[in-house]
């Protein structure tokens, strides 16, 4: 018996310029219920361009952003609000407000659009805190925290959320690698648990392997190869395989050197 995925997430077509820098072209994209997709590719390519075109934090030039097959391209600010709600972003940093303490940063969505009693808001920031493994710490400041409790906290934001869809945008930058394992274990355990849709950008190969079911590597505006974390590790792509191995030679630096012409 052959089971049908079902698409959560549907890109077509997509194109995003700023001035004459295209940065999206063409990009397609699917990532079916309850997948974790991990995208890869370069710092500075547009994976979180691509991002915020599908949060709709930006506005494509034209193409197609499906979200359980509602199109999300020619929805009002109000609408799309709608949509924001049922998603989650997990930014590199933690994104968190300085001059509020962890249970305010925790709550703070559920204060600001939900208005729900103040015991409700009290209960769902301790249990949220309590998955990703920060109980006792409602009243400590952003700055009190290390760089991993500031991520956790901010996961916890969006759990409290209770989203259907999670971003990540490069969780493991900036932490130690026995932090960055924890953060992997969560966004596992957030998928195993939680059944929720998942889109991971990172350069963390590490990461990658680890929390993927399925990668898509990025390169010039667009998607040039997707596979399994096994598929792609052991990919003769010759560009997708000298960034997952970390290679210094290849295509990828021969481009960069036309590009800023260092070619003997």
């Amino acid at each position: 018996m052959v089971v049908r995925r079902e698409p959560k997430i549907e890109v077509r077509n997509l194109y995003k310029s700023f001035g004459r820098n295209l940065i999206l072209n063409d990009v397609n994209l699917t990532v079916y219920k309850g997948e974790t997709k991990v995208i890869i590719g370069r710092s500075g390519v547009g994976k979180s361009v691509l991002l915020k075109n599908i949060m709709g934090l930006l506005k494509p030039d034209s193409g197609s952003i499906k979200i359980d097959g509602k199109e999300l391209t020619t929805l009002s600010e109000k609408e799309y609000n709608k949509i924001r709600l049922q998603t989650g972003l997990v930014f590199q940093m933690g994104a968190l407000f300085d001059s509020m303490d962890v249970r305010e940063n925790v709550g703070f969505v559920l204060d600001e659009f939900f208005k729900l009693d103040e015991k409700t808001v009290k209960d769902k920031v301790e249990e949220s805190l309590a998955m990703v493994g920060l109980q006792g710490i409602e009243n400590m400041l952003p700055a009190e925290l290390s760089g991993g409790m500031r991520k956790r906290v901010s996961l916890a934001r969006i759990l409290c959320m209770e989203p259907q869809i999670i971003f990540y945008d490069e969780p493991t930058t900036g932490v130690d690698p026995i932090t960055a394992d924890a953060i992997n274990n969560l966004i596992i355990e957030m998928r195993n648990k939680l059944k929720v849709t998942s889109i991971v950008v990172t350069h963390d190969m590490t990461s990658a392997y680890k929390v993927a079911d399925s990668i898509a590597m990025f390169y010039h505006g667009q998607f040039i190869a997707e596979g399994t974390p096994r598929e792609i590790q052991n990919t003769t792509h010759p560009v997708t395989r000298q960034f997952v191995n970390g290679e210094a030679e290849g295509p990828i630096t021969e481009d960069e050197n036309l590009v800023f012409g260092h070619v003997k």
